[in-house]
């Protein structure tokens, strides 16, 4: 384990305090090592040095952390497992399987008209895994655009999802966007 994932894992996990500002990850990376064959046993994984967050659409916004895998999420739709979304800092990211930048925006155009996107107060997408630079510049556009109606604060690139190292979401607990100050912080502590 990456000790950023350990960290922040720890901090959401053991603490009876809330999580507090995350920074971005140094490096990260995409590689798979097979756990099954120990692969990971044998080296460290390479990592490339991050160019961190980027910061898509300024603004504040406090709301309740709701997400997941977008791929997993679809599941619930139409189930009395799909969220409130009322008020929440909504947190995807995508699968190994890479869905195309396209195949996410038809997604959230479904969200759109569900009313989903008009209850949120802030977006975060973690870092797509195997995208190129050409392909995570797309699923910025796109994002942008699908959100344009609404103005808040979008944050992509983020350390979470099926790259590592990763921080830890704690589902339902209250969260901060500042873009000001370049912040996201956990503000409710995850367990007593």
């Amino acid at each position: 384990m990456l000790s950023y994932t350990e960290h922040y894992f720890l901090k959401a996990t053991v603490s009876g305090e809330p999580i507090g500002i995350l920074e971005p990850a140094s490096d990260w990376t995409e590689e798979f090592q097979d756990w099954e064959q120990k692969m990971d046993l044998n080296r460290p994984r390479k990592l490339t040095p991050s160019v961190g967050w980027h910061w898509l659409r300024a603004g504040k916004a406090e709301g309740k952390l709701m997400g997941g895998c977008l791929e997993s999420l679809q599941h619930l739709r139409g189930t009395p497992y799909w969220p409130d979304w009322d008020n929440t800092i909504f947190f995807f990211e995508t699968s190994e399987e890479k869905p195309s930048p396209a195949t996410i925006d038809g997604i959230l155009m479904d969200y759109e008209i569900m009313g989903v996107l008009q209850k949120l107060s802030g977006l975060i997408v973690g870092r797509p895994m195997y995208y190129s630079d050409e392909e995570k510049s797309q699923l910025d556009q796109h994002i942008l655009e699908r959100t344009r109606k609404f103005d808040f604060p979008i944050i992509t690139n983020m350390d979470f999802g099926h790259t590592a190292p990763q921080f830890t979401l704690p589902i339902g607990c209250q969260a901060k966007i500042d873009s000001a100050k370049k912040h996201f912080e956990i503000i409710e502590t995850a367990v007593i």
